[in-house]
């Protein structure tokens, strides 16, 4: 028999191999991740393992508790409903939110960042606290389901707040040549190109250089959103790809597996 899954988010502490209920400590985080869970099932698992264990090595060095603790994880996570795990190093150790995902939004209203608050732009976490107040901000001004966009000091764009951003010029995928964080859900989408035999490009592009382009914010989260319009920037395509793509990632979702060997034991 499968319980319905609890109303309110549940947090975690890494301890002694295990998982303990408890509050989260408020340290400035190293290295995170989070992922998208529906009724047990993840898309692209193995790549968020992945970038989280290099955050990790890159930090501390050793990964092993980690590794673990991303196995563990799977246990304490419903297998009914939406949720959006995300599993923090911090300097105080490891810790796991379980949270209900937000409301899904399919489209999105996109604005240029000021500036780049980024320190660390090719591993996520230590950037989060700053990116999330870049994004309440354009949010307060824009509504819910709006995203800021940064680009890098040449004004060359980079990514969203909280997203990869992608375009398409006529039949070719394009993608920045710009510092920017690693992206689950893009490389999935750029592996699919590839095996459809896509071009893809990476450029280096400013804001307006993307005037008349299908553009994409995407993300685990998220999916794809395209961008239906783009405040005091290029006027942008209207969307005719991102629906057939996303339903090619959700086809491609996986149940997240935990071995008996694995399971949570009662602390």
């Amino acid at each position: 028999m499968t319980s319905q899954p609890p109303a309110d988010p549940a947090t975690y502490r890494w301890r002694r191999g295990g998982f303990l209920a408890a509050e989260l400590v408020d340290d400035p985080v190293l290295v995170a991740d989070s992922w998208l869970v529906v009724d047990g099932s993840v898309l692209a698992m193995e790549r968020h393992r992945r970038r989280f264990l290099a955050g990790v090595a890159e930090v501390v060095g050793d990964v092993s508790a980690a590794e673990a603790a991303l196995t563990v994880a799977a246990g304490l996570v419903p297998h009914l409903g939406r949720w959006s795990p995300r599993l923090d190093l911090t300097a105080a150790g490891l810790q796991l939110r379980v949270r209900p995902a937000p409301a899904a939004h399919h489209s999105t209203i996109v604005l240029t960042a000021e500036d780049d608050p980024r320190t660390f732009p090719l591993r996520k976490g230590p950037d989060l606290v700053a990116l999330g107040q870049l994004q309440r901000n354009v949010i307060d001004q824009l509504g819910a389901g709006a995203e800021a966009i940064v680009t890098d000091r040449q004004g060359r764009v980079a990514e969203g707040a909280f997203s990869a951003l992608l375009w398409w010029r006529g039949d070719a995928l394009c993608a920045p040549q710009a510092t920017r964080l690693p992206s689950v859900t893009a490389a999935v989408i750029t592996d699919l190109a590839r095996h459809d035999g896509v071009e893809l490009r990476t450029l280096q592009a400013r804001p307006d250089e993307l005037a008349g382009a299908e553009v994409w914010l995407v993300n685990a989260l998220r999916g794809i959103r395209p961008v239906r319009a783009w405040l005091d920037g290029p006027e942008v395509a209207v969307p005719t790809r991102a629906t057939a793509w996303q339903a090619r990632l959700e086809s491609l979702r996986r149940p997240w597996v935990l071995s008996d060997e694995a399971r949570p034991r009662a602390q």
